[in-house]
């Protein structure tokens, strides 16, 4: 419990940040709030919600190299301090059905997404 707090605490403070025309706490977390249980926690698979705004969000890295970026660092913002499973977060593209859009590991270089 007092992990999936600590997370969302990092969460919150990561809402109001805005990268280029990406803005965390609209466009990116809600999206991804759902893949918690499973990057996380101790489900099984993720969620049909967190595949769908993974997929989503594939979409929009897919626009141009500014928006992978921002997404990236949106996502670096969020995950630090959190305890994600980063051999269960490499699965998603897999298990969700989405081209990765940057690198799934604990401390991405988002100026070398492209």
């Amino acid at each position: 419990m007092t992990k999936i707090l600590l997370t969302l605490f990092s969460l919150a403070l990561v809402l109001g940040q805005t990268y280029g025309n990406i803005q965390c706490g609209t466009d990116v977390i809600p999206k991804v709030m759902s893949c918690g249980g499973f990057i996380l926690g101790d489900d099984a698979k993720p969620s049909q919600a967190c595949c769908v705004g993974l997929q989503d969000l594939a979409k929009t890295a897919a626009a141009s190299q500014t928006d992978r970026k921002d997404i990236c660092l949106c996502f670096k913002a969020a995950m630090q301090g959190a305890k994600v499973k980063y051999d269960k977060a490499k699965q998603l593209p897999d298990l969700c059905h989405f081209t990765p859009f940057m690198p799934l590991e604990p401390n991405p270089d988002c100026s070398k997404v492209i």
